[in-house]
């Protein structure tokens, strides 16, 4: 008799704490796995998930971060289809420069890859036939549904994808490139995991699954929410190793905001579960705010169920303004701000409001902490004031800096930038201004410019740093605690005091008006973005200052 393993899913709304309690369970389920961290498997579908989780329970197991993700199973579903197939990462054809040029050169024309202004997701960008084609064969692959079936769906939207006859030869000459040789691509290692196969004219059908399955006793699926029926096949087949006693799906339904890279929702909510539980209570969003955010959730056509989630105890406030700049002039740059919109066009929009009003902002996808950049202008406004830099500071600042000024003036000595940091660096703890000739490489001229903080002309971006430096402090100038993303970015973000700009495309407004799933998926990405706010949310709504503008429905 088979031995069906016990699943238990666990839904977890905006701010719920659903990452500390799938730490709480990790660290439980420890025991029963005989104290082995290596029969426990953690798929998810994102490096950023994955690297958190692998974060949380190294510390609690005293288990190294690179055991867990190396020798155990802490990876995402791609990276545990490869390890179990055995591809080499040479034979990958992902985004890497050499990659799109073995494509480039397979297809005959330029390609690249470009995030979407719209939905965040990466596409193929080049020659239009062939990155349509391309696009629309990933999309199907990830859904298991007939090309012609996607091709047609996508014309009724843009006439500019070619007709399926047309991507029917191109993916044939891809797919035979691939063969020729010895390369695969992400798509296809799952495939190849789950024993399914997608031809363009003849649809899905199976094969024997390739792959040996991990020695694992228990598997956690975070983020399934966001599984393709593609992704759900995989994770299926990880549990059917007859190793497998017990799992947990973790995820909220109503956060899934990527169906146009093949996602949905009811792969996670499809699974036979013996158990399901709801977390009570969202320890980030107030009841101002999680009432919002459930308005625009009951909006839906269909899926709609009230988990019966109760709100933070802390207050919030929701309030509306008709313009990015009324919302810029509220911003205290020492506070936790979070700027969100529907587009990167509109980031964009918020990103110059914000510098125009001498405020100190990042994109929410830049590295914490001070960049190399930042620390290289934080040096040289150091030296201006009479402070002393570190070398390694001073070695921040070289690449920063001409050779020579426009007027032909000569600022550093020849072989400064090659040399001096790798060589000199560590050996000086302190230097002046006045250290910068004998030491530094620097000329009488830089030296005298760098005192009179004319260094500004020489450094892209210079002036408006120092501006944001004087006014607010080099800490806030140089690692702002204002953030700017689009929503699909921000997906797990959150702020004391978030800004949403309603603004979307006319595209994405035509998009939902003529499909009732995708204007399901805009009331989702609403939800999104009004729960990451922990205080206050300003929603900007640009249509109600008379303006004529495509907008996202929440108020």
């Amino acid at each position: 008799m088979t031995h069906e393993p016990e699943w238990a899913r666990l839904i977890g709304g905006a701010g719920t704490g659903k990452t500390t309690e799938l730490k709480r369970v990790m660290e439980a389920a420890l025991p029963r796995l005989g104290g082995d961290p290596m029969r426990l498997g953690f798929a998810s579908f994102t490096r950023a998930a994955r690297a958190e989780a692998v974060a949380r329970v190294s510390a609690a197991w005293n288990v190294a971060p690179a055991a867990l993700e190396g020798e155990g199973w802490f990876r995402t579903i791609h990276s545990t289809a490869k390890r179990c197939l055995k591809v080499s990462s040479s034979q990958l054809v992902a985004d890497k420069a050499g990659d799109l040029e073995w494509l480039s050169q397979a297809f005959g024309v330029k390609l690249s890859t470009t995030v979407d202004d719209d939905s965040g997701h990466q596409r193929y960008i080049g020659d239009p036939d062939v990155a349509a084609a391309l696009n629309c064969w990933g999309l199907a692959r990830s859904c298991l549904v007939p090309l012609e079936g996607v091709i047609r769906g996508l014309r009724t939207l843009d006439d500019t994808v070619p007709h399926y006859d047309r991507v029917v030869r191109l993916i044939r000459h891809y797919e035979t490139a691939k063969r020729t040789d010895n390369r695969v691509d992400f798509t296809d290692l799952l495939l190849r995991f789950t024993g399914l196969r997608l031809d363009p004219e003849e649809g899905v059908y199976s094969v024997t699954p390739e792959g040996d399955l991990p020695p694992v006793s228990a598997w956690l699926f975070d983020e399934q929410q966001d599984a393709s029926p593609l992704l759900d096949a995989a994770c299926k087949r990880l549990v059917s190793a007859p190793t497998v006693r017990w799992g947990y799906l973790v995820g909220d339904p109503f956060q899934a905001i990527y169906g146009f890279a093949g996602s949905t929702a009811d792969c996670f909510l499809g699974w036979p579960v013996k158990k399901e539980r709801t977390m009570p209570k969202s320890y980030r969003c107030p009841k101002p705010i999680l009432e919002l955010g459930e308005r625009c959730l009951r909006r839906m056509a269909r899926g709609y169920f009230d988990r019966q989630i109760a709100p933070a105890d802390h207050d919030g406030e929701v309030k509306e303004v008709c313009g990015v700049d009324d919302a810029v002039a509220a911003v205290d740059p020492s506070d936790d701000w979070l700027f969100i919109a529907r587009t990167n066009y509109h980031a964009a929009t918020m990103i110059a409001a914000l510098n125009a009003a001498n405020k100190p902002c990042r994109w929410v996808k830049s590295p914490e902490g001070a960049s190399a950049k930042g620390e290289g202008l934080a040096a040289l406004f150091s030296l201006e004031n009479n402070e002393h830099v570190t070398g390694q500071q001073w070695a921040r600042a070289l690449p920063l800096l001409p050779l020579t000024d426009k007027a032909g003036r000569k600022l550093l000595t020849r072989g400064t930038k090659t040399t001096w940091g790798e060589r000199y660096a560590e050996q000086y703890d302190v230097m002046f201004a006045n250290d910068l000739v004998p030491l530094g490489g620097a000329t009488e001229a830089l030296v005298e410019d760098i005192r009179s903080g004319r260094w500004v002309a020489h450094v892209d971006d210079g002036q408006r740093w120092r501006n944001r430096a004087v006014k607010h402090g080099v800490k806030l100038a140089t690692e702002p605690r204002v953030r700017v993303g689009t929503i699909h970015s921000v997906k797990g973000a959150e702020a004391d005091h978030v800004a949403f700009l309603t603004s979307t495309t006319k595209r994405i407004t035509d998009r939902s008006s003529d499909s009732p799933a995708v204007a399901d998926e805009e009331h989702r990405v609403a939800y999104v973005a009004v729960t990451r706010a922990r205080r206050t949310l300003t929603v900007i709504n640009e249509s109600r200052g008379g303006r004529k503008v495509n907008s996202m429905e929440v108020l």
